[in-house]
Protein backbone atom coordinates (compact mmCIF):
# COMPACT_ATOMS: atom_id res chain seq x y z
CA UNK A 1 0.00 0.00 0.00
CA UNK A 2 1.32 3.77 -0.63
CA UNK A 3 0.64 7.10 0.03
CA UNK A 4 0.07 9.63 -2.20
CA UNK A 5 2.75 12.44 -1.63
CA UNK A 6 6.31 12.35 0.36
CA UNK A 7 4.71 11.96 3.91
CA UNK A 8 5.67 8.15 4.01
CA UNK A 9 7.80 5.77 2.88
CA UNK A 10 5.98 2.84 2.82
CA UNK A 11 5.76 -1.06 0.73
CA UNK A 12 3.48 -2.20 -1.59
CA UNK A 13 2.72 -4.55 1.33
CA UNK A 14 0.27 -4.03 3.88
CA UNK A 15 0.14 -5.14 7.78
CA UNK A 16 -1.74 -5.90 10.67
CA UNK A 17 1.08 -4.10 12.85
CA UNK A 18 4.14 -1.34 11.88
CA UNK A 19 7.04 -1.03 13.59
CA UNK A 20 6.29 2.00 15.84
CA UNK A 21 9.98 3.41 15.55
CA UNK A 22 10.07 3.16 12.28
CA UNK A 23 6.92 5.15 11.87
CA UNK A 24 8.48 7.57 13.89
CA UNK A 25 11.00 8.17 11.04
CA UNK A 26 8.07 7.87 8.36
CA UNK A 27 8.97 4.00 7.33
CA UNK A 28 6.60 0.95 7.08
CA UNK A 29 7.85 -2.28 8.16
CA UNK A 30 5.72 -5.00 9.20
CA UNK A 31 6.54 -5.14 13.56
CA UNK A 32 7.36 -8.99 14.75
CA UNK A 33 7.09 -8.16 18.35
CA UNK A 34 6.03 -5.80 21.06
CA UNK A 35 8.09 -4.84 24.10
CA UNK A 36 5.97 -4.59 26.97
CA UNK A 37 8.58 -2.23 29.06
CA UNK A 38 8.97 0.16 25.97
CA UNK A 39 5.12 -0.37 24.56
CA UNK A 40 6.34 -0.22 21.45
CA UNK A 41 5.83 -2.15 18.42
CA UNK A 42 9.59 -3.58 16.73
CA UNK A 43 10.48 -5.36 13.25
CA UNK A 44 13.12 -7.30 12.89
CA UNK A 45 16.05 -4.58 12.52
CA UNK A 46 14.99 -2.45 15.50
CA UNK A 47 14.66 -5.70 17.66
CA UNK A 48 19.14 -5.75 16.85
CA UNK A 49 19.47 -2.45 17.67
CA UNK A 50 16.90 -2.80 20.88
CA UNK A 51 19.32 -5.37 22.47
CA UNK A 52 22.67 -4.15 21.84
CA UNK A 53 21.66 -1.61 24.51
CA UNK A 54 22.53 -3.27 28.38
CA UNK A 55 19.39 -1.55 30.38
CA UNK A 56 16.99 -2.92 27.68
CA UNK A 57 18.01 -6.64 27.44
CA UNK A 58 15.51 -7.56 30.48
CA UNK A 59 12.69 -6.50 28.39
CA UNK A 60 9.95 -8.74 27.74
CA UNK A 61 8.85 -9.33 24.46
CA UNK A 62 5.62 -10.57 23.24
CA UNK A 63 4.46 -12.08 19.96
CA UNK A 64 1.90 -13.94 18.55
CA UNK A 65 2.39 -17.11 20.61
CA UNK A 66 1.68 -14.88 23.36
CA UNK A 67 -1.91 -14.58 22.27
CA UNK A 68 -2.61 -17.25 19.59
CA UNK A 69 -2.45 -21.34 19.77
CA UNK A 70 -0.59 -23.09 17.80
CA UNK A 71 -2.53 -23.51 14.52
CA UNK A 72 -4.31 -20.15 13.86
CA UNK A 73 -3.77 -17.48 12.11
CA UNK A 74 -0.18 -15.48 12.90
CA UNK A 75 -0.93 -11.94 14.71
CA UNK A 76 0.66 -10.01 17.35
CA UNK A 77 -0.83 -9.16 20.72
CA UNK A 78 -2.72 -5.62 19.73
CA UNK A 79 -2.12 -2.69 21.95
CA UNK A 80 -2.35 0.76 21.60
CA UNK A 81 0.58 3.11 20.56
CA UNK A 82 -0.70 6.37 20.34
CA UNK A 83 1.03 8.89 23.00
CA UNK A 84 -1.21 11.28 25.41
CA UNK A 85 -0.50 14.85 23.79
CA UNK A 86 -1.18 16.01 27.69
CA UNK A 87 1.58 13.85 29.30
CA UNK A 88 4.10 12.65 27.62
CA UNK A 89 5.48 9.50 27.57
CA UNK A 90 1.89 8.18 28.86
CA UNK A 91 0.24 5.70 26.00
CA UNK A 92 -3.44 6.21 25.88
CA UNK A 93 -4.56 2.44 27.13
CA UNK A 94 -7.70 3.81 28.96
CA UNK A 95 -11.49 4.22 27.95
CA UNK A 96 -14.21 6.07 29.85
CA UNK A 97 -17.44 5.53 28.43
CA UNK A 98 -18.99 7.77 30.94
CA UNK A 99 -17.37 10.51 28.02
CA UNK A 100 -16.80 8.53 25.46
CA UNK A 101 -12.89 9.20 25.20
CA UNK A 102 -9.28 7.57 25.20
CA UNK A 103 -6.67 9.03 27.49
CA UNK A 104 -3.91 7.48 29.80
CA UNK A 105 -3.87 6.45 33.24
CA UNK A 106 -2.69 9.78 34.40
CA UNK A 107 -5.53 11.36 32.48
CA UNK A 108 -7.65 8.74 34.71
CA UNK A 109 -6.35 10.27 38.05
CA UNK A 110 -6.85 13.98 37.08
CA UNK A 111 -10.08 14.34 34.90
CA UNK A 112 -12.28 10.68 35.40
CA UNK A 113 -11.34 9.97 39.44
CA UNK A 114 -15.11 10.00 39.52
CA UNK A 115 -16.38 7.93 36.60
CA UNK A 116 -17.04 4.48 37.01
CA UNK A 117 -16.71 2.73 32.98
CA UNK A 118 -13.33 3.16 33.30
CA UNK A 119 -11.89 0.11 31.37
CA UNK A 120 -8.42 -0.66 29.43
CA UNK A 121 -8.22 -0.61 26.05
CA UNK A 122 -5.87 -3.36 25.43
CA UNK A 123 -7.45 -5.96 28.12
CA UNK A 124 -10.81 -5.04 26.94
CA UNK A 125 -10.37 -4.24 22.90
CA UNK A 126 -12.09 -6.77 21.61
CA UNK A 127 -15.39 -6.07 23.14
CA UNK A 128 -14.63 -1.72 22.82
CA UNK A 129 -13.83 -2.72 19.12
CA UNK A 130 -16.01 -2.05 16.22
CA UNK A 131 -15.41 -1.45 12.72
CA UNK A 132 -18.43 0.12 12.03
CA UNK A 133 -17.16 2.97 13.91
CA UNK A 134 -13.60 3.44 12.76
CA UNK A 135 -15.68 3.48 9.30
CA UNK A 136 -17.87 6.39 11.09
CA UNK A 137 -14.54 8.33 12.09
CA UNK A 138 -12.32 7.48 8.64
CA UNK A 139 -15.92 9.05 7.18
CA UNK A 140 -16.06 11.99 9.66
CA UNK A 141 -12.16 12.91 9.07
CA UNK A 142 -13.22 13.12 5.87
CA UNK A 143 -16.25 15.29 5.49
CA UNK A 144 -14.71 17.42 8.35
CA UNK A 145 -11.19 17.74 5.93
CA UNK A 146 -13.14 18.58 3.16
CA UNK A 147 -15.06 21.15 4.89
CA UNK A 148 -11.13 22.67 6.23
CA UNK A 149 -10.19 22.67 2.97
CA UNK A 150 -13.58 24.34 1.69
CA UNK A 151 -12.98 27.34 4.60
CA UNK A 152 -9.19 27.62 3.71
CA UNK A 153 -10.19 27.97 0.07
CA UNK A 154 -12.93 30.73 1.27
CA UNK A 155 -10.28 32.82 2.96
CA UNK A 156 -7.90 32.79 -0.50
CA UNK A 157 -11.16 34.22 -1.87
CA UNK A 158 -11.69 36.35 0.63
CA UNK A 159 -7.90 38.21 0.55
CA UNK A 160 -8.02 38.31 -3.07
CA UNK A 161 -11.07 40.06 -2.70
CA UNK A 162 -9.61 42.47 -0.16
CA UNK A 163 -6.60 42.88 -1.96
CA UNK A 164 -8.56 43.71 -4.95
CA UNK A 165 -10.57 46.41 -3.13
CA UNK A 166 -7.55 48.37 -1.78
CA UNK A 167 -6.47 48.60 -4.98
CA UNK A 168 -10.14 50.00 -6.06
CA UNK A 169 -9.85 52.32 -2.97
CA UNK A 170 -6.60 53.73 -3.28
CA UNK A 171 -7.63 54.91 -6.88
CA UNK A 172 -10.57 56.55 -5.82
CA UNK A 173 -8.03 58.28 -3.15
CA UNK A 174 -5.79 58.98 -6.11
CA UNK A 175 -8.50 59.83 -8.55
CA UNK A 176 -9.99 62.55 -6.15
CA UNK A 177 -6.21 63.76 -5.46
CA UNK A 178 -6.08 65.08 -8.98
CA UNK A 179 -9.02 67.26 -8.80
CA UNK A 180 -8.04 68.56 -5.26
CA UNK A 181 -4.19 68.88 -6.73
CA UNK A 182 -3.26 72.26 -4.11
CA UNK A 183 -3.98 70.85 -1.24
CA UNK A 184 -4.83 67.14 -1.18
CA UNK A 185 -0.97 66.12 -0.99
CA UNK A 186 -0.59 65.79 2.79
CA UNK A 187 -4.03 64.40 3.02
CA UNK A 188 -3.65 62.01 0.71
CA UNK A 189 -0.75 60.17 2.52
CA UNK A 190 -3.26 60.05 5.51
CA UNK A 191 -6.02 58.56 4.03
CA UNK A 192 -3.97 55.78 2.19
CA UNK A 193 -2.25 55.06 5.46
CA UNK A 194 -5.62 54.86 7.28
CA UNK A 195 -6.79 52.40 4.17
CA UNK A 196 -3.35 50.39 5.02
CA UNK A 197 -4.01 50.42 9.07
CA UNK A 198 -7.96 49.14 8.10
CA UNK A 199 -6.42 46.78 5.40
CA UNK A 200 -3.92 45.37 8.05
CA UNK A 201 -6.02 44.47 10.62
CA UNK A 202 -8.76 43.10 8.53
CA UNK A 203 -5.94 40.82 6.94
CA UNK A 204 -4.39 39.70 10.14
CA UNK A 205 -8.03 38.48 11.27
CA UNK A 206 -8.26 36.67 7.72
CA UNK A 207 -4.46 35.03 7.89
CA UNK A 208 -5.75 33.88 11.20
CA UNK A 209 -8.68 32.32 10.59
CA UNK A 210 -6.66 30.71 7.79
CA UNK A 211 -3.82 29.59 9.87
CA UNK A 212 -6.14 27.95 11.79
CA UNK A 213 -8.06 26.22 9.05
CA UNK A 214 -4.31 25.39 7.95
CA UNK A 215 -3.70 23.87 11.53
CA UNK A 216 -6.83 22.00 11.91
CA UNK A 217 -6.45 20.14 8.27
CA UNK A 218 -2.76 19.38 9.71
CA UNK A 219 -4.00 17.36 12.55
CA UNK A 220 -7.17 16.04 10.71
CA UNK A 221 -4.67 14.50 7.92
CA UNK A 222 -2.56 13.04 10.55
CA UNK A 223 -5.02 11.19 12.41
CA UNK A 224 -6.19 9.95 9.26
CA UNK A 225 -2.80 8.65 8.41
CA UNK A 226 -2.65 7.19 11.83
CA UNK A 227 -5.66 5.22 10.42
CA UNK A 228 -4.13 3.99 7.18
CA UNK A 229 -0.83 3.33 9.33
CA UNK A 230 -2.51 0.73 12.26
CA UNK A 231 -4.23 -1.27 9.37
CA UNK A 232 -5.27 -4.37 11.19
CA UNK A 233 -3.94 -3.08 14.75
CA UNK A 234 -7.69 -3.01 16.14
CA UNK A 235 -5.88 -1.31 19.42
CA UNK A 236 -4.72 1.00 17.37
CA UNK A 237 -7.63 1.73 15.53
CA UNK A 238 -10.11 2.11 18.27
CA UNK A 239 -7.99 5.06 19.68
CA UNK A 240 -6.83 6.94 16.40
CA UNK A 241 -10.73 6.41 15.85
CA UNK A 242 -11.97 7.93 18.91
CA UNK A 243 -9.57 10.69 18.48
CA UNK A 244 -10.68 11.20 15.51
CA UNK A 245 -14.02 11.26 16.66
CA UNK A 246 -12.98 13.47 19.52
CA UNK A 247 -11.00 16.27 16.95
CA UNK A 248 -14.34 16.19 14.53
CA UNK A 249 -16.47 16.63 17.02
CA UNK A 250 -14.00 19.70 18.80
CA UNK A 251 -13.90 21.66 15.06
CA UNK A 252 -17.42 21.02 14.74
CA UNK A 253 -18.12 22.48 17.89
CA UNK A 254 -15.41 25.07 17.31
CA UNK A 255 -17.38 25.88 13.35
CA UNK A 256 -20.86 26.27 15.33
CA UNK A 257 -20.07 28.73 17.39
CA UNK A 258 -18.54 31.15 15.14
CA UNK A 259 -19.26 33.42 12.39
CA UNK A 260 -17.57 32.39 9.00
CA UNK A 261 -16.34 35.56 7.42
CA UNK A 262 -18.28 35.98 4.78
CA UNK A 263 -16.90 39.48 3.14
CA UNK A 264 -14.21 41.53 3.32
CA UNK A 265 -12.75 44.82 1.97
CA UNK A 266 -11.77 48.20 2.71
CA UNK A 267 -13.78 50.91 1.18
CA UNK A 268 -12.66 54.92 0.32
CA UNK A 269 -15.72 56.91 0.53
CA UNK A 270 -14.65 60.79 -1.18
CA UNK A 271 -16.25 63.81 1.23
CA UNK A 272 -18.74 65.94 -1.21
CA UNK A 273 -17.74 69.17 0.93
CA UNK A 274 -13.88 68.98 0.98
CA UNK A 275 -13.44 71.91 -1.35
CA UNK A 276 -15.84 73.90 1.37
CA UNK A 277 -13.78 72.85 4.39
CA UNK A 278 -10.48 70.91 3.14
CA UNK A 279 -8.24 73.12 5.62
CA UNK A 280 -9.86 71.67 8.48
CA UNK A 281 -10.65 68.01 7.76
CA UNK A 282 -7.65 65.44 8.51
CA UNK A 283 -7.76 63.20 5.98
CA UNK A 284 -9.70 63.16 2.34
CA UNK A 285 -12.72 61.03 3.36
CA UNK A 286 -14.40 58.02 5.16
CA UNK A 287 -12.10 54.94 5.71
CA UNK A 288 -14.41 52.01 6.27
CA UNK A 289 -13.39 48.11 6.50
CA UNK A 290 -16.29 46.41 5.57
CA UNK A 291 -17.22 42.86 6.73
CA UNK A 292 -19.61 40.37 7.27
CA UNK A 293 -20.34 37.03 8.73
CA UNK A 294 -22.57 34.51 8.43
CA UNK A 295 -24.08 31.33 10.70
CA UNK A 296 -23.16 28.02 10.02
CA UNK A 297 -26.57 26.30 9.51
CA UNK A 298 -27.21 22.45 9.06
CA UNK A 299 -28.61 20.94 5.58
CA UNK A 300 -30.20 17.56 5.36
CA UNK A 301 -27.90 14.72 3.68
CA UNK A 302 -30.20 12.24 4.21
CA UNK A 303 -33.83 10.76 5.77
CA UNK A 304 -35.40 7.75 6.49
CA UNK A 305 -38.06 7.05 9.06
CA UNK A 306 -37.38 5.06 12.44
CA UNK A 307 -40.54 2.65 12.95
CA UNK A 308 -41.62 2.68 17.14
CA UNK A 309 -44.72 0.96 16.58
CA UNK A 310 -44.37 -2.24 19.23
CA UNK A 311 -46.36 -5.85 19.08
CA UNK A 312 -47.54 -4.43 22.97
CA UNK A 313 -48.74 -1.39 21.64
CA UNK A 314 -52.49 -0.86 20.95
CA UNK A 315 -53.78 -2.03 17.31
CA UNK A 316 -56.78 0.63 17.34
CA UNK A 317 -53.80 3.95 16.86
CA UNK A 318 -51.17 4.82 15.99
CA UNK A 319 -48.50 6.12 17.80
CA UNK A 320 -47.86 9.44 19.60
CA UNK A 321 -44.03 10.59 19.83
CA UNK A 322 -44.45 14.22 22.24
CA UNK A 323 -41.32 13.91 23.55
CA UNK A 324 -37.82 12.53 22.93
CA UNK A 325 -34.34 13.27 24.72
CA UNK A 326 -30.74 11.48 23.44
CA UNK A 327 -28.84 9.56 26.08
CA UNK A 328 -25.55 8.83 24.90
CA UNK A 329 -25.69 6.69 21.58
CA UNK A 330 -29.85 6.08 22.22
CA UNK A 331 -32.48 8.06 21.96
CA UNK A 332 -35.84 8.09 24.45
CA UNK A 333 -39.02 8.55 23.00
CA UNK A 334 -42.30 9.34 25.23
CA UNK A 335 -45.47 7.46 23.16
CA UNK A 336 -48.37 8.92 25.35
CA UNK A 337 -51.14 6.71 23.39
CA UNK A 338 -49.81 4.22 24.43
CA UNK A 339 -48.42 5.29 27.55
CA UNK A 340 -44.69 3.79 27.28
CA UNK A 341 -41.34 5.30 27.49
CA UNK A 342 -38.75 3.95 24.47
CA UNK A 343 -35.32 3.34 23.97
CA UNK A 344 -33.82 2.79 20.89
CA UNK A 345 -29.89 2.58 19.69
CA UNK A 346 -29.15 5.27 17.22
CA UNK A 347 -26.82 3.37 15.11
CA UNK A 348 -28.98 0.47 14.59
CA UNK A 349 -32.93 1.76 14.94
CA UNK A 350 -33.42 -0.86 16.54
CA UNK A 351 -35.31 -1.21 20.13
CA UNK A 352 -33.78 -1.71 23.48
CA UNK A 353 -35.96 -1.99 25.90
CA UNK A 354 -39.71 -0.03 26.86
CA UNK A 355 -41.42 0.77 30.09
CA UNK A 356 -44.74 1.46 30.87
CA UNK A 357 -45.30 5.44 32.01
CA UNK A 358 -49.18 5.46 32.95
CA UNK A 359 -50.60 9.23 33.08
CA UNK A 360 -50.01 10.19 29.29
CA UNK A 361 -46.40 11.32 29.29
CA UNK A 362 -45.33 13.62 27.27
CA UNK A 363 -41.69 15.50 27.88
CA UNK A 364 -39.08 13.67 29.07
CA UNK A 365 -35.01 14.84 29.65
CA UNK A 366 -31.77 13.51 31.36
CA UNK A 367 -31.40 14.59 35.21
CA UNK A 368 -28.57 12.21 36.29
CA UNK A 369 -26.17 9.82 35.19
CA UNK A 370 -28.93 6.81 35.58
CA UNK A 371 -32.31 8.76 35.40
CA UNK A 372 -34.70 10.78 33.13
CA UNK A 373 -37.66 12.85 34.08
CA UNK A 374 -40.92 11.96 32.44
CA UNK A 375 -43.77 15.17 32.45
CA UNK A 376 -47.02 13.04 32.64
CA UNK A 377 -50.71 15.30 31.86
CA UNK A 378 -52.29 13.87 34.53
CA UNK A 379 -50.09 16.36 37.08
CA UNK A 380 -47.11 14.14 38.04
CA UNK A 381 -43.66 13.81 37.54
CA UNK A 382 -42.09 10.23 36.82
CA UNK A 383 -38.74 9.24 37.20
CA UNK A 384 -37.33 6.26 35.30
CA UNK A 385 -34.16 4.14 35.94
CA UNK A 386 -31.95 4.09 32.31
CA UNK A 387 -29.35 1.78 33.54
CA UNK A 388 -29.39 -1.40 32.48
CA UNK A 389 -33.19 -1.78 31.87
CA UNK A 390 -35.49 1.10 31.59
CA UNK A 391 -37.83 0.56 35.14
CA UNK A 392 -39.93 3.23 37.17
CA UNK A 393 -38.39 5.19 40.17
CA UNK A 394 -40.12 7.68 42.77
CA UNK A 395 -42.40 10.22 41.39
CA UNK A 396 -43.51 13.77 42.22
CA UNK A 397 -47.49 14.82 41.96
CA UNK A 398 -48.37 18.02 40.81
CA UNK A 399 -51.26 20.76 41.07
CA UNK A 400 -51.61 21.18 37.51
CA UNK A 401 -50.65 19.12 33.85
CA UNK A 402 -47.16 18.99 32.64
CA UNK A 403 -45.91 18.74 29.21
CA UNK A 404 -42.05 19.95 29.14
CA UNK A 405 -39.16 19.29 31.21
CA UNK A 406 -36.17 20.69 31.45
CA UNK A 407 -32.92 19.92 34.24
CA UNK A 408 -30.37 22.24 35.22
CA UNK A 409 -28.46 22.48 38.78
CA UNK A 410 -30.47 20.38 40.99
CA UNK A 411 -34.35 22.30 39.24
CA UNK A 412 -36.96 20.81 37.77
CA UNK A 413 -38.30 23.13 34.72
CA UNK A 414 -41.90 22.50 33.89
CA UNK A 415 -44.85 23.77 31.64
CA UNK A 416 -48.42 23.01 31.74
CA UNK A 417 -49.49 23.22 27.76
CA UNK A 418 -51.51 26.17 29.10
CA UNK A 419 -50.12 29.84 30.22
CA UNK A 420 -47.52 28.79 32.76
CA UNK A 421 -43.82 28.25 33.84
CA UNK A 422 -42.65 26.52 37.22
CA UNK A 423 -39.30 25.65 38.67
CA UNK A 424 -39.00 23.13 41.48
CA UNK A 425 -36.46 21.99 43.38
CA UNK A 426 -35.88 17.77 43.03
CA UNK A 427 -37.96 17.30 45.69
CA UNK A 428 -41.26 19.05 44.28
CA UNK A 429 -41.35 22.01 46.43
CA UNK A 430 -42.39 24.85 44.31
CA UNK A 431 -39.70 27.80 43.76
CA UNK A 432 -41.66 30.01 41.05
CA UNK A 433 -44.56 30.05 38.98
CA UNK A 434 -44.56 32.49 35.70
CA UNK A 435 -47.28 33.63 34.23
CA UNK A 436 -46.67 37.74 33.21
CA UNK A 437 -43.85 40.20 32.11
CA UNK A 438 -42.98 43.01 33.84
CA UNK A 439 -46.14 44.83 32.78
CA UNK A 440 -48.59 42.08 33.82
CA UNK A 441 -48.91 40.64 30.43
CA UNK A 442 -49.54 37.15 29.98
CA UNK A 443 -46.48 35.60 28.36
CA UNK A 444 -47.63 32.50 27.19
CA UNK A 445 -50.96 31.19 25.30
CA UNK A 446 -49.96 28.00 25.13
CA UNK A 447 -46.33 26.74 26.74
CA UNK A 448 -45.24 23.62 25.66
CA UNK A 449 -41.66 21.88 25.00
CA UNK A 450 -39.01 23.30 26.84
CA UNK A 451 -35.10 23.20 26.70
CA UNK A 452 -31.46 24.87 27.46
CA UNK A 453 -28.83 26.34 25.21
CA UNK A 454 -25.72 25.13 25.48
CA UNK A 455 -24.58 27.20 28.25
CA UNK A 456 -27.22 27.10 30.30
CA UNK A 457 -27.67 30.49 30.74
CA UNK A 458 -31.04 31.16 28.78
CA UNK A 459 -34.22 28.31 28.98
CA UNK A 460 -36.40 28.21 25.63
CA UNK A 461 -40.09 27.49 26.37
CA UNK A 462 -41.88 26.69 22.51
CA UNK A 463 -45.44 28.32 22.21
CA UNK A 464 -46.55 27.59 18.77
CA UNK A 465 -49.07 30.24 18.55
CA UNK A 466 -46.75 33.08 20.57
CA UNK A 467 -43.16 32.09 19.55
CA UNK A 468 -40.33 31.11 21.49
CA UNK A 469 -39.82 32.71 25.14
CA UNK A 470 -36.88 33.11 26.51
CA UNK A 471 -35.93 33.38 29.83
CA UNK A 472 -32.27 33.36 32.35
CA UNK A 473 -31.47 30.16 34.31
CA UNK A 474 -33.65 31.57 37.16
CA UNK A 475 -36.76 31.67 35.15
CA UNK A 476 -36.90 35.44 34.70
CA UNK A 477 -38.62 36.83 31.31
CA UNK A 478 -35.91 38.27 28.95
CA UNK A 479 -38.17 38.47 25.40
CA UNK A 480 -40.65 36.68 22.66
CA UNK A 481 -38.97 35.78 19.58
CA UNK A 482 -42.37 36.44 17.38
CA UNK A 483 -40.52 35.69 13.83
CA UNK A 484 -43.28 34.30 11.80
CA UNK A 485 -41.12 31.41 11.16
CA UNK A 486 -40.63 30.57 14.89
CA UNK A 487 -43.64 28.54 16.22
CA UNK A 488 -42.73 25.86 17.84
CA UNK A 489 -44.01 22.70 20.10
CA UNK A 490 -41.15 21.09 19.88
CA UNK A 491 -37.47 22.40 20.47
CA UNK A 492 -33.85 21.35 21.84
CA UNK A 493 -30.52 22.12 21.82
CA UNK A 494 -27.80 20.48 19.98
CA UNK A 495 -24.69 21.49 21.95
CA UNK A 496 -23.46 23.52 19.72
CA UNK A 497 -24.76 26.79 20.95
CA UNK A 498 -28.02 26.51 18.54
CA UNK A 499 -31.85 25.96 19.43
CA UNK A 500 -33.61 24.09 17.39
CA UNK A 501 -37.52 24.30 16.92
CA UNK A 502 -39.99 21.63 15.41
CA UNK A 503 -43.04 24.05 14.40
CA UNK A 504 -46.29 22.38 14.76
CA UNK A 505 -48.35 24.56 13.13
CA UNK A 506 -46.03 25.58 10.01
CA UNK A 507 -44.52 22.23 9.98
CA UNK A 508 -40.76 23.27 9.53
CA UNK A 509 -37.70 22.73 11.31
CA UNK A 510 -35.89 26.03 12.22
CA UNK A 511 -32.33 26.72 13.20
CA UNK A 512 -32.15 29.22 16.29
CA UNK A 513 -28.79 31.04 17.86
CA UNK A 514 -27.73 30.80 21.49
CA UNK A 515 -30.02 33.68 22.07
CA UNK A 516 -33.28 32.70 20.65
CA UNK A 517 -33.00 34.52 17.21
CA UNK A 518 -33.48 32.43 13.88
CA UNK A 519 -30.49 31.11 12.02
CA UNK A 520 -32.39 29.99 8.96
CA UNK A 521 -34.47 27.11 8.04
CA UNK A 522 -33.51 23.43 8.38
CA UNK A 523 -36.67 21.78 6.94
CA UNK A 524 -38.80 23.43 4.68
CA UNK A 525 -41.14 20.80 4.66
CA UNK A 526 -41.96 18.00 7.28
CA UNK A 527 -44.83 15.82 7.95
CA UNK A 528 -47.75 17.21 9.51
CA UNK A 529 -47.68 18.39 12.79
CA UNK A 530 -44.06 17.85 14.50
CA UNK A 531 -44.23 17.27 18.21
CA UNK A 532 -41.18 16.58 19.01
CA UNK A 533 -37.07 17.21 18.11
CA UNK A 534 -33.87 16.10 19.32
CA UNK A 535 -30.53 16.04 17.48
CA UNK A 536 -27.54 13.77 18.80
CA UNK A 537 -24.57 15.64 18.93
CA UNK A 538 -21.66 13.53 17.69
CA UNK A 539 -23.56 12.14 15.08
CA UNK A 540 -25.64 14.65 13.93
CA UNK A 541 -28.76 12.94 13.56
CA UNK A 542 -32.13 14.66 14.18
CA UNK A 543 -35.31 12.73 15.20
CA UNK A 544 -38.64 14.58 14.19
CA UNK A 545 -41.89 12.79 16.17
CA UNK A 546 -45.37 12.74 15.28
CA UNK A 547 -48.46 11.61 15.59
CA UNK A 548 -47.58 8.47 13.53
CA UNK A 549 -45.77 4.50 14.35
CA UNK A 550 -42.81 6.17 12.63
CA UNK A 551 -40.23 8.85 13.96
CA UNK A 552 -38.21 10.77 10.78
CA UNK A 553 -34.62 10.63 11.36
CA UNK A 554 -32.82 13.71 9.64
CA UNK A 555 -28.82 13.11 8.67
CA UNK A 556 -27.44 16.20 8.94
CA UNK A 557 -24.18 18.58 8.01
CA UNK A 558 -22.97 21.99 7.80
CA UNK A 559 -24.54 23.97 4.69
CA UNK A 560 -21.62 25.04 2.79
CA UNK A 561 -20.61 28.65 2.77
Amino acid sequence: MALSGSILKMSEETFDFICTSCADNNLIKEALKYCVECQKYYCKDCLTNHQQFALLKGHTFLDNSSVKPQGQPRSLPAFPTKQCSQHIGKIMDMFCKTHDVVCCYVCVAEDHASCKDMMSVSDNINRLYNKTDTSRATSELSDTLDTMNQRQANTDTLLKQLRDSKTTAIKAVSDYRIEMEKFLKKLEEASIKEIEDKYQTLESQILAERQRYEDSIDELKNLKQLIQQASGNIAQLFVCSKLAEKKCTTLGDDEMERKSLKHAEVKFVPSEQLKSSIEKMKNLGETSAISSRTYNLYKVTKIHDMNVKLKEDRSDCNCRIYGSCIIDDTVIFTDFRNNKLKRFDISSSSLIDYCEVPGDPRGVCRVGEREVAVACLDRRVQFVSIHNKLSLLRSIQMNHKCYGIAYSNDKLYITDVNKSLYMYDMSGNILKTVTSDNSGQPIFECSKHITFNDKKDRLFVGDDKKGLVCFNAECDYIETVTDSDVRPDGVCSDGYGNVIVANYRLHTIVQCSRDGQKCGIIVNKTREYPRSVSIHHGLRKMFVGYDTDTVEVYNLTWKSD
